[in-house]
């Protein structure tokens, strides 16, 4: 799971790169945004990447302490939660599940891997929108 983080960060640093040297060249705001919108959905994929790892580091503590009764060669991460408790998995109860099954909740977004490495470059972005539409 590390592999597919860095997998996502490096291909996203040169597409960032690229629309934003573009819109400060081009003086081409839209061309600021979609880099910024670029980071949305590369920040996406890197959080969900990092919550599965967690999920399936959980798993595996589990089977190393061998508490719980989970079944042989699992590979479902969710046989390491408790029964009844999904608070460790479930960030806004008053949410569908669907919701909480398709974003991570705020203890990914705020690891030091996710939270300030993409916001640090969705603040760029915005300087970069910003000064293009001031120069035209």
């Amino acid at each position: 799971m590390s592999a597919a983080a860095t997998t996502t960060k490096s291909w996203m640093l040169p597409v960032v790169s690229a629309t934003y040297g573009y819109a400060l060249v081009q003086k081409a705001t839209s061309v600021a945004v979609l880099g910024i919108a670029a980071v949305i959905l590369f920040a996406y994929l890197d959080a969900n990447y990092l919550r599965q790892e967690k999920r399936f580091r959980r798993l595996y503590k589990a089977v190393a302490e061998g508490k719980d009764k989970i079944a042989t060669f699992s590979l479902n991460p969710d046989d390491a939660m408790p029964p009844g408790d999904k608070s460790t998995e479930e960030w806004a109860k008053w949410m569908p599940r669907w919701i909480n099954r398709l974003f991570p909740g705020p203890a990914v977004w705020k690891s030091w891997s996710v939270g300030p490495f993409y916001l640090a470059l969705i603040v760029a972005g915005v300087v970069v929108a910003v000064r293009t539409d001031v120069a035209t």
